[in-house]
């Protein structure tokens, strides 16, 4: 638990501090302006003059302090000696607090050659935009930021694959990426006809067809409790998306209708689905033979299914059927069927006893953490969902039952007017933890709930051997 904790508040602390430098931002297919560093080897790493003797530069943001971004140097390490010649490559740290002598002995610890450089204050001013470590850039041969990614990039062939991308002769204008390129499958992918036999309900004919550059994974025709969908093709590997398409011409009143089962891993899974482009439903957890309806305006659209597995399972994948144009009436009844939940101004959690307190915590001169002092064990929490995000899509997180991930919807109170969460802290005096809401997949809310004073104090004791200096600003009683 307390290994969660730490990298809960951690990013927290990030989250905070990052947006005070990001006076200036780097837009993808710009070009990226100049800086340079000093790597703690005492060279001079400059963008421009990279960009003299190499076809691209690769920037990588990250902490010392960070899992994630440990998980992928051996990657980048890999990469860096098999692209080094053709592709520049500069690690920077983010973290004020990482020196060039602590960054040597993470170098060394880690086995690492490519050139490392802390930080400088107008390199946090104009790059640290990112709110998330670690950061991925590809700067192109004309000087435009053509890539950004953030989050680890856990293997070589995405290293691979991203470099690729900027190198060669064929290279002669600035592209930009979204995302690492994915690699084309050569597997066998299902005929648009079986697809769209199988996904479609009986007299309809949408027209599904699987990713045309064959870089997701396909939906294949499957059976479930005696009914013809379609489900993923199964793999066991991580960080990878499945999907399927058809093209929509809708009428004023229109509505997509489809079912879907599922037994999801909370946090990890999800099945969402896109209309040209924004995405307009996540399902996570558990549905069964779930009946789902989305309005669609007049016009032509693109509509995609896709499944996102960043944990494999074997069971309780997406099993999609039943898909449908609905009109008229037929499709007015359908989305009035659509469960309402209960929405607020803002998100928030909110403890409702009275001898709480709450405050929060300053990092860098700015409020850093939302927290609340009990003075007692339990705490009754009050769970509020602005008006923009779908509660059955919010996921909450206790973290003294981290195996435990529950979504907002299923802590509906019995009237249906808000949501309720009970909480028991661990019984000894300085135990202190934090309690999460979450927006699939970004952080919306985190609170920090702590039993006493002298919790308060242990946190700030902790945080301090790992190099931040927190204070703790309790709110005023005015």
């Amino acid at each position: 638990m307390r290994k969660l904790f730490c990298l809960l508040l951690a990013l927290a602390l990030l989250c905070a501090a990052l947006p005070a430098f990001a006076a200036e931002t780097a837009e993808l297919g710009k070009p990226f302006q100049d800086f340079t560093v000093t790597t703690i080897e005492g060279e001079i790493f400059t963008l421009s003059e990279a960009l003299k003797t190499h076809e691209a530069v690769y920037v990588n943001l990250f902490a010392t302090w960070c899992p994630p971004c440990e998980m992928e140097f051996p990657y980048m390490q890999q990469a860096y000696e098999e692209y080094g010649d053709r592709v520049a490559v500069i690690v920077i740290s983010i973290e004020e607090t990482d020196s060039a002598e602590k960054l040597a002995e993470y170098r060394d610890s880690h086995g690492l050659t490519m050139p490392i450089a802390p930080a400088g204050d107008d390199w946090i001013a104009r790059y640290a935009e990112a709110y998330s470590i670690p950061v991925s850039m590809m700067i192109d041969r004309f000087g435009s930021l053509a890539l950004r990614h953030t989050g680890a990039v856990t293997d070589a062939d995405s290293f691979r694959r991203m470099f690729e991308a900027f190198l060669g002769d064929s290279y002669n204008e600035t592209k930009t990426f979204q995302e690492i390129p994915k690699a084309t499958l050569t597997m066998e992918f299902p005929s648009d006809e079986a697809l769209s036999a199988a996904l479609n309900a009986e007299g309809s004919a949408i027209a599904f067809t699987s990713d045309p550059l064959r870089q997701d994974y396909p939906f294949l025709p499957a059976e479930q409790d005696g009914q013809t969908g379609v489900s993923p093709f199964n793999t066991d590997q991580r960080g990878v998306d499945f999907s399927c398409r058809a093209q929509i011409t809708a009428q004023a009143g229109d509505a997509l209708a489809f079912e879907v089962s599922c037994d999801l891993v909370l946090g990890s899974n999800s099945l969402l689905v896109e209309v040209d482009g924004e995405i307009m439903k996540y399902f996570m957890g558990r549905q069964d033979g779930r009946a789902c309806t989305i309005a669609l305006p007049e016009g032509e659209h693109e509509v995609r299914f896709v499944y996102e597995q960043w944990e494999p399972q074997e069971t309780g994948k997406p099993f999609l059927t039943r898909a449908r144009l609905l009109s008229g009436g037929e499709a007015e009844a359908a989305l009035a069927a659509l469960p309402v939940y209960p929405v607020f101004e803002a998100a928030d959690i909110i403890v409702k006893d009275e001898a709480a307190k709450r405050g929060y915590f300053e990092y860098m001169g700015q409020p850093a953490l939302a927290g609340c002092v009990l003075n007692g064990g339990t705490a009754d929490l009050e769970l509020t969902v602005a008006a923009d995000a779908d509660p059955e899509n919010v996921f909450f997180l206790d973290t003294m039952r981290p195996d435990d991930i529950m979504l907002l919807s299923s802590l509906l109170t019995e009237d249906g007017a808000g949501y309720h969460y009970r909480m028991q802290l661990e019984p000894e005096a300085g135990s202190a933890y934090a309690v999460m809401q979450c927006l699939f997949p970004r952080f919306t809310v985190q609170l920090l709930i702590m039993q006493d004073a002298d919790a308060v104090q242990q946190v700030i004791s902790d945080y301090a051997a790992q190099g931040y200096a927190l204070t703790w600003v309790p709110e005023s009683d005015e």
